[in-house]
């Protein structure tokens, strides 16, 4: 059973353990099982097709998340044995594993390091592969949304027999799925709302508070053909105003005066606030983002075993997986701001309008920013693809006196390869912006040699020998640059990240000695492990060339040696006031050639008095080590970051760095509970579980903002330089320039949650019929991350909140999305609960299900009415923060055409959302949580012979 490595017939864990069939997986008519265990309350919804719209590397990959702590701590195996992660961060894709094949899914839903290793701090989820398949089966089906999109097909195939006189049997499989997406960004109502957080910076109104989440949320900061904005050096004291900002460029670069529309009601033509309502000609902040990614993978498997003699066999498996996706997210947009922006246009720039450039000489202004949506340059479009390759061989022998010796190798490789087209080019674009006209051409400054006379006389002195081949670019107007020049300024990210697993395994178990319940029973073993990952990034990427993103190449690798052990005791069986007694404990040293050793542990407890009711509980020390990505992964980005020396707030380059010397996250987790199984209720099963997760020196980052802003309070008060090491910086006082900020993952943050798990099912017949019920809740009272940094709540002279510091209860919240990009890893409702109905008679089977999603917080470093502290004078206030509770029903239909032995055809029909319920306001902040989709039917046939 999982949970444990110790195998004997009546054993029960003390871990809890949720046991998901193939025949509820069949009822839900999920062509995937990430969507399947998406429905789990014990998970959260993570990275899939309709929550990673906006990533541009590993799209349309699914990865299981127990309790919110991030799909990194949630330990994914095939069989009990560890498969190939699909990413360098080591996460395991379920898009990989084909569904066919899969007889049920174990979810241990607590600590098993001392298991399984590394990873498993929230829980594991091991997927059991149906070895002994006999025959042929087939699952053909097509979906589509009740608006008719999102379509899906999907055609899976198995076949299993026997061999050599049933000394052997072969399994072969696979699955292939591809569906279309939902690409318009507003083809649902929930977001054709165009929902924004709008941010108030100015002084306001008393009693209103600092921002709002409103509908038809525009930029205040860009337009499409571009927009003026900031201070603009305006040195004419005496036209006492800024006489260029909120000048946009219409059709042809023709100014026009730009409509700031409302901001909730603090009044119109407030240029203060960083979103606005109405105006602005429809530049939606979610406008660009696909609802759905389209996702297409193919899978396939293949086992062999064969029995040696009675006692040794030995098996062989091989799978191939590829899985792909292609989607979009907006072009490059320039959010211009007082202080250094990407686009700074001279009072010389050829393509200036001159009504423009009059007013620049007559009020002295050598130059502007401007903010600019660049929708001519086309969307940023991302291409993924992610295969697979897993060879594993082993073999299990039987020594004799009840004693067993398994043993296996696992070889696998996974290659992620990227590719973001049109991306900024940022070098290349600051060289085609500055154009200017010589000898009646225009042309790029840079390009010029030094001395070279422009139109107007100036003598040029900005030549760059890297802008050779420059193509000026017009920003002036929607549709002004030519295609050439697009060209010149977009690139394509091409990046490709090998990672490489091998993990060889012994384990020996058997009996010791007997005792009044049983034998003790144990096993003990060692593995050694080795993650490889290596990236290569192209050119542009390495030199951090492009707008954002720039992975970097990089070689990385770690090996881990680890050996283990189990005993199980069984002290006392039917016995009085105990029908079952018994003691479980592990242990496991792990040596990783990073970070050195570390040990885990786990003690357990199963205390049955009698038979209708069984106590568990479980003690466990569990750990995380970091991964290649954590290891040697480098980005970098250019961030929107107030530099606190001088108060300006601009453009600063952003690189996130990892570390080499982090270790390992530890956690010390509790879980207790009981199980009812009364004897007068026959077939009824209750289970209650509390769990307690305590985890320390979690792997995180500080904030590039709270690095700046403690690098200045170090310079001011004489501290000792930490943050300010981080940073890299020119010039004293209020003339200090911040080049960049390094972003290091350090062990820094903590974790603690706590929470109840309900599980209940109960079988009875009705006349001919027969009903199964079934109901799974999770209750999380607390979610406590720390970030690291030691802040309390701070508070003004006037007791106003200024900051909830850095402790964070994120239970009861729903955020942590933002245009369908996953935020934050821990976000998670007070409750969720999943129950279903299942009748069945003669040829038909119904299933009804009901979903639940708790309301909460948008955002939990917020305030809105009803919080603690609110205060709408606080800069942290928000006019409201809270999401309702959410419901879906789901009903499928199940129709036995024919069932005779191993000949089997079934029609099956599903709808999904029957009631339609569209995700809450505002969904680009919380769309992790809550179907995108709607109303969906998917209906298949299903063969056997």
């Amino acid at each position: 059973m999982t949970g444990s490595r110790i195998s004997r017939a009546g054993m029960e864990a003390p871990t809890p353990t949720k046991i998901l069939t193939i025949d509820a997986i069949n009822a839900r008519g999920s062509t995937s099982i990430g969507e399947f265990l998406g429905e789990i309350p014990s998970f959260r919804n993570s990275q899939g097709p309709q929550t990673s719209t906006s990533t541009t590397l590993g799209t349309g990959q699914f990865s299981p998340d127990l309790r919110g702590l991030g799909v990194i701590r949630t330990l994914t195996l095939v069989d009990g044995r560890r498969f190939v992660p699909s990413a360098a961060t080591g996460q395991v894709d379920l898009n990989l594993v084909p569904q066919i094949l899969i007889n049920r899914v174990d979810v241990v839903t607590g600590g098993a390091s001392a298991a399984y290793g590394s990873d498993a701090v929230s829980g594991v989820v091991n997927i059991i592969l149906d070895k002994k398949l006999e025959g042929f089966k087939a699952d053909g089906s097509i979906g589509i949304s009740s608006r008719g999109d999102d379509r899906e097909q999907r055609l899976s195939l198995a076949f299993g027999t026997g061999f050599a006189g049933d000394r052997g049997h072969i399994m072969l499989g696979g699955d292939y799925v591809t569906s279309d997406g939902i690409l318009a960004t507003r083809a649902r109502d929930a977001f054709a709302l165009q929902p924004g957080l709008v941010s108030y910076t100015g002084t306001r109104a008393a009693g209103l508070p600092s921002r709002a989440y409103l509908s038809g949320v525009s930029f205040i900061n860009m337009a499409y053909g571009g927009l003026i904005t900031g201070a603009n050096a305006d040195l004419n004291v005496a036209n006492g105003a800024d006489v260029l900002r909120g000048i946009q460029f219409g059709a042809g670069g023709a100014p026009s005066t730009f409509n700031y529309g409302n901001f909730a009601t603090y009044g119109t033509a407030s240029t203060l606030a960083s979103g606005l309502t109405g105006g602005n000609g429809g530049l939606f902040p979610q406008d660009g983002f696909p609802i759905v990614t389209p996702v297409t993978r193919q899978v396939a498997f293949g086992h062999i075993d064969y029995n040696i003699t009675d006692t040794i066999s030995m098996f062989l498996e091989g799978s191939y997986g590829k899985s792909g996706a292609n989607s979009a997210s907006p072009p490059v947009r320039d959010t211009a701001t007082i202080g250094a922006s990407a686009t700074t246009i001279l009072q010389n720039n050829a393509y200036l309008p001159a009504s423009i450039r009059q007013i620049m000489v007559a009020n002295n202004i050598s130059s502007f920013t401007l903010g600019r949506a660049d929708n001519d340059f086309g969307t940023v479009a991302t291409n993924n693809k992610n295969e697979t390759y897993r060879f594993v061989g082993g073999f299990s022998a039987g020594l004799g006196g009840g004693w067993n010796l398994k043993g296996y190798y696992e070889y696998g490789r996974n290659t992620l390869t990227a590719q973001v087209s049109r991306l900024r080019i940022e070098q290349n674009f600051r060289y085609a912006v500055d154009a200017v006209t010589v000898g009646g051409q225009v042309v790029c400054a840079a390009a010029q040699p030094n001395g070279t006379v422009a139109a107007n006389g100036e003598i040029l002195h900005r030549f760059n020998a890297a802008a050779s081949g420059c193509v000026p670019i017009n920003l002036f107007g929607a549709g002004s640059p030519t295609p050439s020049a697009i060209n010149y300024v977009t690139g394509t990210i091409n990046y490709q990240v090998l990672t490489e697993q091998q993990v060889g395994s012994l384990t020996l178990q058997g009996d010791l000695f007997r005792l009044p319940g049983g034998p003790v029973s144990v096993a003990v073993g060692g593995e050694y492990r080795q993650e490889k990952a290596n990236a290569v990034a192209d050119a542009i990427s390495q030199a951090s060339g492009f707008n954002y993103s720039n992975p970097k190449s990089y070689i990385g690798n770690y090996a881990v040696k680890e050996g283990f052990g189990e005993i199980v005791a069984p002290i006392l069986r039917d016995a009085p006031f105990a029908k079952t007694l018994e003691l479980n404990g592990a242990v496991r040293y792990t040596d990783y050639s990073t970070s050195g050793g570390v040990t885990t542990w786990k003690a357990g407890l199963i205390y049955a008095p009698v038979r209708d009711i069984r106590f568990r509980a479980t003690r466990s020390r569990d750990i995380r080590a970091p991964n290649n990505s954590e290891l040697f992964a480098t980005t970098s980005t250019i961030a929107q970051l107030r530099n606190p020396f001088s108060g300006v707030t601009g453009q600063i380059s952003q690189f996130n760095q990892p570390s080499p010397s982090l270790q390992p996250e530890r956690a010390d987790t509790w879980t207790a509970g009981a199980v009812l199984t009364p004897r007068f209720i026959p077939r009824f099963s209750l289970s209650i579980d509390y769990y307690d997760i305590n985890l320390k020196g979690a792997i995180s980052s500080y904030a590039p903002q709270t690095i700046l802003d403690n690098c200045f309070a170090e310079t001011n008060g004489g501290a000792t330089p930490f943050f300010c090491t981080f940073v890299n910086r020119s010039g004293t006082g209020s003339t200090t320039v911040v080049n960049s900020v390094a972003v290091q993952l350090l062990n820094i943050a903590s974790i603690h949650e706590r929470g109840l798990d309900f599980e209940a099912s109960y079988r009875f017949p009705i006349k001919n019929a027969q009903v199964s019920l079934r109901g799974i809740a999770t209750y999380v009272p607390d979610l406590v991350v720390d970030d690291g940094t030691g802040v309390a709540p701070t508070f003004n002279a006037a007791g106003v909140i200024q900051t909830l510091g850095g402790k964070i209860n994120r239970a009861g919240a729903v955020g942590g999305f933002t245009n369908g990009q996953q935020t934050s890893a821990t976000d998670v409702p007070h409750w969720t609960a999943t129950g279903s109905a299942t009748i069945s008679q003669g040829p038909v089977t119904f299933n009804i299900q009901g979903r639940y999603i708790g309301g909460g917080k948008i955002d939990p470093t917020l305030v809105g009415p009803g919080d603690k502290y609110y205060d709408p004078a606080s800069p942290i206030s928000i006019a409201s923060n809270r999401v309702g509770a959410r419901a879906y029903l789901d009903l499928s239909l199940q129709f036995d055409v024919l069932n005779q032995g191993r000949r089997k055809m079934q029609f099956y029909i599903v709808a999904n959302n029957v009631i339609d319920a569209s995700a809450p306001f505002p969904v680009t902040a919380i769309a992790g949580q809550y179907d995108r989709i709607g109303r969906y039917f998917r209906t298949g046939v299903r063969l056997a012979y």
